[in-house]
């Protein structure tokens, strides 16, 4: 986004046309993530947290494996949070959703195959009641349950044969039990059946060779669902390493070749140092020395930092181009990766100072015209600024730019407000509430009811009462680490919006006394007309 790091413009200059996500915070709204996906032709495949299947208190390894209430709570939030719009149909960036992964490796494992059976099913039917609650309209997307790619002798045999295959026997136990659940031991609020039909996708991960896909599983899934759609949900063979242009090549070409393969997830865009070991081994994506800044997460401040694409030990080629070439994408630049970006760095004296060391003019334009778009001002004068960020030198000379509000090759609103910017993260907004609720003589205890209970507004009231009493220097008093900007047009402001402007500004007592400032007869008639 234009905020963060660019993943997911990256994903798609990289050719990709979906990703695929592991688990998930239902309590977090994730409308920003799939808007941004769908702005970019990109497809969403979320996956549900492992929290309400193995880790809550409470969890469906307490429950007998019967996940159906841990899940109906789960998904309802996730549907309120995003992933439903507002007229109740599925966002568009939604195709499928992967309801488990890997449950046959700890639910509670590969030896007991009727209980991650049942945590399944029943995962599902919580799943369809929570649609019905939240008052899903118009089509759902598909379901799936992604498998390791192991061998369970204790599933039931398919339709090819009496030998195992990796994947496909937990898939035949999946069937059944979709078809008739008692045979897990499960009864069903919703049909089960229909829903195989209907909606389902099967979904596995492996780090097998290309070559080996065919016998090991095709061969015996073509024969037991010709008619089912099946994805890869992790490809990535790296033990040993080997050249993976050559594997690409090779599973895509499998792809194409087949009825009911819909493609493969790449495996995977960042390396996991968290995890360590072996784990670390199939990541695209290192991590640089360059921070983008600071991204809040549970209360928590950790520096974004930039991508180092990874380097094949077998070839030495760049994985991300490897990806790009076989996906008929673009490949990356490195050193772009980890350079100061004018259009993300903060609006700060520490961002102009990296924006120039740059020492490239066009950098430094970008960089003004952030700071001239902040103060609610346009660039009216293309060569002007691009003159002006030619022999800037200091980022005083930059933020007089909004202070003064009077350099000719810009223009401004005669009123200003400063607001909330809906743009930012939700925890930022909530940070920059606290923060003018500790500057502003005003009581943010007695915020307008009309105003109540919606952050945003909150935000706007508290950040543009602030900015009428202080209001110079809009990065000064109405930045908050990029959470705030100015709203210079009335069609801009909303209701809780405190400004200098008698014909937009809220009315309420701190409205009143933003237009009794300006000591303008004319402006206050305005005020007291409305």
């Amino acid at each position: 986004s234009e905020r963060g790091r660019g993943d997911l413009a990256l994903m798609e200059m990289l050719g990709a046309n979906t990703v695929r996500l592991y688990g998930n915070d239902p309590r977090q709204d994730h409308t920003g993530f799939l808007e941004e996906a769908h702005s970019r032709g990109l497809r969403v495949i979320p996956g549900l947290s492992d929290w309400p299947f193995t880790q809550m208190p409470g969890s469906c390894s307490f429950t007998g494996y019967n996940c159906f209430e841990q899940i109906k709570e789960a998904y309802v939030q996730n549907l309120r949070n995003g992933w439903l719009r507002e007229d109740g149909t599925y966002h568009p960036a939604l195709t499928h959703v992967i309801v488990v992964n890997e449950l046959d490796l700890k639910l509670p494992g590969m030896h007991d195959p009727i209980s991650f059976t049942r945590a399944a099913v029943s995962a599902i039917d919580g799943m369809l009641s929570a649609e019905e609650e939240a008052g899903l309209r118009g089509a759902p997307i598909n379901l799936t349950v992604t498998f390791a790619f192991g061998i369970c002798q204790a599933c039931p045999h398919g339709v090819w044969g009496h030998h195992a295959k990796p994947g496909v026997n937990q898939m035949v136990l999946l069937h059944q039990a979709m078809m008739n659940p008692r045979v897990v031991g499960y009864s069903a609020r919703n049909d089960l059946a229909a829903c195989f039909r209907d909606r389902f996708t099967h979904s596995f991960n492996t780090q097998n060779p290309a070559h080996e896909m065919q016998h090991l599983f095709f061969d015996a899934y073509q024969i037991q669902f010709p008619s089912t759609p099946v994805f890869i949900g992790e490809f990535h063979a790296t033990h040993p390493e080997r050249d993976q242009a050559v594997e690409l090549t090779s599973i895509l070409r499998i792809t194409e070749a087949s009825s009911t393969l819909l493609g493969v997830s790449f495996f995977e865009f960042q390396v996991r140092y968290d995890k360590g070991g072996s784990e670390m081994s199939f990541g695209m994506f290192g991590l640089g020395d360059y921070s983008f800044g600071d991204m809040d997460y549970e209360g928590h401040s950790f520096p974004v930092w930039c991508l180092t694409p990874v380097h094949t030990a077998s070839t030495a080629a760049s994985l991300p181009n490897t990806l790009a070439a076989a996906f008929g994408g673009t490949s990356v630049d490195a050193h772009a990766l980890c350079t100061p970006d004018p259009a993300k760095v903060p609006l700060t004296a520490p961002g102009f100072n990296e924006v120039n060391a740059l020492r490239d003019t066009a950098q430094m334009a970008i960089f003004v015209e952030r700071v001239v778009r902040h103060a609610g001002g346009e660039v009216i004068d293309e060569a002007a600024k691009q003159a002006f960020a030619a022999r800037v030198t200091s980022f005083e000379a930059v933020r007089a730019l909004g202070v003064d509000r009077n350099a000719a090759w810009a223009s401004f609103a005669p009123s200003a407000a400063c607001r909330a910017d809906r743009a930012a993260r939700f925890a930022a907004a909530r940070r920059a509430l606290g923060q003018a609720c500790d500057q502003t003589w005003f009581n943010c205890a007695d915020i307008p009811a009309q105003c109540q209970g919606d952050a945003w507004r909150e935000a706007d009231y508290a950040l543009s009462v602030y900015y009428s009493e202080q209001g110079i220097d809009p990065l000064t008093s109405c930045y908050y680490d990029g959470a705030g900007l100015i709203a210079g047009r009335a069609e801009e402001v909303s209701p809780c919006v405190v400004s200098r402007d008698p014909a937009a500004t809220a009315l309420t007592e701190e409205g009143f006394h933003a237009i009794a400032r300006l000591e303008d007869p004319a402006a206050m008639e305005v005020f007291v007309r409305r």
